[in-house]
């Protein structure tokens, strides 16, 4: 019902019907034990509670500081891309596999809807990778994409053909032998080179700086009316008319702020507002 609402906002849903129905929605309420509200047209008035900055208590406005970000993602690694240590890396070699015929086939078989009988049945040959470089630029991709650094792909090729001749199986490997194409092209391969890696990227994509004053910052009393459905009190040291509570402890809270004799102002900061704090998460995403 209305726009850029936060996510804790409960909005109700209106069941309107004829006499019928109504008595299907009242047996219902008794096979369900439930209660639902009910709202007479005409009788019943809808009250929709507004949050928004009151005019005659700018005096317990509160401004916050603008600060440039603390935390931002690089544009580019290529500088530590080359840096990297194949050999400081850790991981297990990829094993060496001998043929395997079944991994190079696979049986299709088609069947009518129906009557379940089999009208087709082929077998196909998996083309096999012909070059190393064809699964260097795969591994390639996978990193850049996983790291999201689409762009950084001319630095991450020779790194992992370097990875993959000298650090994958343990010892030098000469990459064009048809052997080691197939040993490099296989599931448990791609996914042991990708996730090495990108665990050592990941950590590199956030740089931390230095914050700096912008300026003297923006004012609670700028935040937009908002419709609010949650439980609130009345309190005089707060820029708002009504001070929002997500639950019961938030109701204490804000009584006792309202009640210290040291407090001179205070505000509940309303998601409306848009203040946000940069953060890592556990997989070294940037979050706010």
């Amino acid at each position: 019902m209305f726009r850029d609402l936060a996510p804790d906002y409960i909005e109700r849903v209106d069941v309107i019907g004829n006499k019928a129905f109504i008595e299907f929605v009242e047996q219902l309420e008794k096979e369900e034990d439930i209660a639902l509200d009910t709202f007479q047209v005409g009788k019943d008035k809808l009250v929709i509670v507004t949050i928004a900055p009151d005019p005659n208590k700018m005096d317990k406005d509160i401004a916050l500081p603008t600060l440039s970000p603390i935390l931002v993602r690089k544009k580019t690694l290529a500088e530590e891309i080359a840096a990297l240590d194949i050999f400081a890396m850790s991981c297990p070699p990829f094993p060496r596999k001998a043929e395997d015929a079944a991994a190079k086939t696979f049986r299709y078989e088609g069947y009518d809807l129906l009557t379940l009988q089999k009208l087709i049945e082929r077998d196909y040959t998996l083309p096999e990778v012909q070059t190393s470089q064809e699964v260097i630029s795969y591994y390639a991709k996978r990193i850049a994409q996983d790291v999201k650094l689409p762009a950084q792909f001319a630095a991450l090729a020779p790194k992992v053909r370097e990875f993959l001749e000298t650090r994958a199986f343990g010892e030098r490997v000469d990459l064009d032998d048809p052997a080691i194409i197939k040993a490099i092209s296989t599931n448990v391969a791609q996914y042991v080179a990708v996730q090495t890696f990108v665990k050592a990227l990941r950590p590199l994509v956030v740089q931390e700086l230095e914050p700096k004053l912008l300026n003297e910052g923006r004012k609670l009393s700028e935040t937009p009316p908002f419709p609010y459905s949650r439980p609130t009190i009345q309190a005089s040291k707060t820029i708002f008319n009504l001070v929002t509570c997500g639950n019961k402890f938030e109701q204490a809270f804000a009584k006792f702020l309202q009640d210290a004799r040291d407090i001179v102002a205070f505000a509940k900061l309303p998601e409306q507002f848009g203040f946000a704090i940069e953060y890592t998460d556990a997989s070294n995403n940037l979050r706010y």
